[in-house]
């Protein structure tokens, strides 16, 4: 699944992912739109949506994201 439907599957909106993972709305808004995104970044994403969800989503788990190495 795209980070766009993990965020809509909790249902969370842009802002409320972006409080949970400690980032600002346009960070999310700029993942979501394909654009690069620094590791820590997308780790927290992901712990952000695996609290959210009650299981485990890896950084590899969210299709499409564009994760600088």
């Amino acid at each position: 699944m795209t980070l766009t439907e993990l965020r809509e599957s909790v249902p969370m909106n842009i802002p409320e992912l972006a409080r949970a993972a400690g980032l600002d709305d346009m960070t999310i808004r700029n993942a979501e739109n394909g654009q690069r995104i620094a590791a820590k970044t997308a780790r927290a994403i992901a712990q952000a949506l695996s609290e959210a969800l009650g299981r485990t989503i890896q950084v590899r788990d969210i299709d499409n994201l564009q994760v600088r190495l």
